[in-house]
This record gives structure tokens, C-alpha cells and sequence, in this order.
């Protein structure tokens, strides 16, 4: 029983490497955010445009896929300005 706690206890993940500082922590993770920002703008251009195709003659409905599309667009305008600020900030910006 002490062995395999031992053996438990000795075994290391290599997810991230070891000489990782917090520079290269936040470029990961602003890294991982860009494709999921990409990834929720496609779904909502899709759902948008999938409201929009099945709206038919309602109004409401109309309005409502179009208002989901603008605030897509500005999500992606604010993501650019945030990205922009970050690589002005960080010495030596930020590489995808």
C-alpha cells in the first residue's frame, strides 16, 4: 500500500512546461480565449442567421435575429480593442 502511495505521489503531468512564467501563462490563456471568441461568433452568426431564415413574416422575429448579429459584431469589436490594448501593454505582444 505505501508503494503505490509513493508512486502516486511521484508521478508529474506535463501539460505545461516547467520554465513557464506569467507571461507565457497569459498568453495562453488569452491564446485559448481567441478561439473560443471565434467559436461563439460563428454559432451566433449561425443562429442569427438561422432566425432570420425562419422568421417568415414575424416581425418580431426579424428584429430579434438582427439584433443577435449586431451584438455579435460589436463582441468582436470590443474582443479587437482588448487584444489591441493587451499587445500594447505586454512587452513584446501577444503571438496566437
Amino acid at each position: 500500500m505505501n508503494w503505490l502511495a509513493l508512486r502516486v505521489l511521484a508521478v508529474e503531468t506535463n501539460i505545461l512546461p516547467k520554465n513557464l512564467d506569467i507571461d507565457g501563462i497569459l498568453k495562453l490563456i488569452l491564446n485559448i480565449l481567441v478561439y473560443g471568441i471565434g467559436v461563439a461568433a460563428v454559432v451566433g452568426v449561425v443562429v442569427a442567421g438561422i432566425m432570420y431564415l425562419t422568421a417568415r413574416d414575424s416581425e418580431a422575429q426579424v428584429a430579434a435575429a438582427k439584433k443577435r448579429l449586431y451584438e455579435v459584431v460589436i463582441g468582436l469589436v470590443l474582443w479587437v480593442a482588448m487584444w489591441s490594448l493587451l499587445n500594447w501593454l505586454i512587452p513584446g505582444g501577444l503571438k496566437p
